[in-house]
């Protein structure tokens, strides 16, 4: 089997470009007009778990930062993975293969351990398999 990854090759603002593709995109997912009408409801059965139901926007603004910071990371490990040579469909088959059997499940089993509504856990888990997808096209097709 062959599986390198380089950095050697990453074209790094290409790498931005995917991490704020992938910010913007979560940032639609979770408004009003994707999911986010749901969340209100979701995120009081989480407060009842005993969440905060100050936290979340009390720090809003660290959250945000070490989000995009994490997408970026994301962004780079696939682009070292998907290589300078593939082709756009190649590019979301990688990223959706890697968010649909290695973030999804990960998350599922972190949200039930955490008892938290299945509704999250198709929202969230759809989210990042469509992320990485999103995120492995423009970088195969811009890297």
């Amino acid at each position: 089997m062959d599986i390198g990854i380089s950095f050697a090759n990453v074209n790094w603002l290409v790498v931005m470009a995917a991490a704020t593709l992938g910010f913007v995109l979560g940032g639609f997912w979770y408004s009003p007009v994707l999911f986010g009408r749901f969340l209100p409801d979701l995120m009081a059965h989480a407060r009842a778990g005993g969440d905060s139901p100050t936290g979340p926007t009390r720090y809003l603004a660290g959250i945000f930062t070490v989000s995009f910071a994490l997408l970026w990371l994301a962004a780079a490990f696939l682009a070292g993975l998907i290589g300078p040579q593939a082709t756009a469909s190649e590019g979301i088959y990688i990223g959706l293969a890697i968010g649909l059997f290695f973030v999804v499940p990960a998350h599922a089993i972190a949200a039930m351990f955490g008892a938290r509504p299945i509704q999250m856990i198709f929202i969230n888990g759809a989210y990042f398999a469509v992320c990485l997808a999103a995120m492995g096209a423009v970088l195969a097709l811009w890297g």
